[in-house]
């Protein structure tokens, strides 16, 4: 299954598909493949609210996979899957100190860090953070994230059809609203990268 990269490409491919597929990209892709399901809801293709725990259930499936990874054996913390991932032995040691100490954080900064994404789950997983607390405070940062990008997506596509009504250049609308899409996606991962770094401290 080939997922397109693109927010232009995403939306028809989503549409096309539907629910079923669109939760198994939620599983690999994430805020974009949200914010398409959430145009395509906004065009009536698909129910938002449907969409958004739709979203936050793909997300999830991806949590839970690499924490139950951890948990089955620690010796993955010192693999070189976790080297592929520039997680040398001294960061491992690094990221289980600040698990142990502030459990919270140290999720929000893994789910907010893209690099460190499965690497940081597995370990979490391998240090035997309890499956209750992990579970509660990652629903949390899930439904957040679920909740902005499916809104965004569907602001922006009513916001299309009631623009669309007054102007006939349709090209030049959608062309404004991938932008101000694009631009809240890296607004978002810059906002993110700034948190994550400050909580990294």
């Amino acid at each position: 299954m080939t997922i397109p990269h693109t927010l232009a490409g995403l939306v028809p491919w989503i549409i096309a598909n539907g629910y079923w597929l669109f939760f198994i990209a939620a599983v690999i892709e994430g805020s974009l493949v949200t914010t398409a399901a959430g145009v395509a809801a906004g065009l009536g293709y698909f129910n938002l609210p449907l969409v958004i725990l739709i979203s936050i259930a793909g997300d999830l499936v991806g949590d839970l996979t690499y924490y139950f990874i951890g948990r089955s054996s620690q010796k993955i913390l010192h693999s070189k899957f976790f080297r592929f991932f520039g997680m040398t032995p001294e960061r491992v040691e690094d990221l289980e100190r600040l698990i142990h100490a502030h459990t919270g954080k140290s999720l929000i900064l893994i789910k907010l860090s893209p690099l460190i994404g499965p690497p940081g789950l597995i370990t979490v997983g391998a240090v035997r953070v309890p499956l209750r607390k992990f579970f509660k405070i990652t629903l949390a940062i899930t439904a957040v994230k679920a909740v902005v990008f499916g809104l965004l997506g569907f602001v922006s596509a009513k916001s299309y059809i009631g623009i669309s009504k007054f102007f006939n250049h349709g090209s030049y609308i959608i062309a404004g609203i991938v932008v101000v899409i694009a631009t809240v996606h890296i607004l978002y991962r810059r906002f993110t990268k700034r948190l994550a770094d400050k909580l990294e401290q």
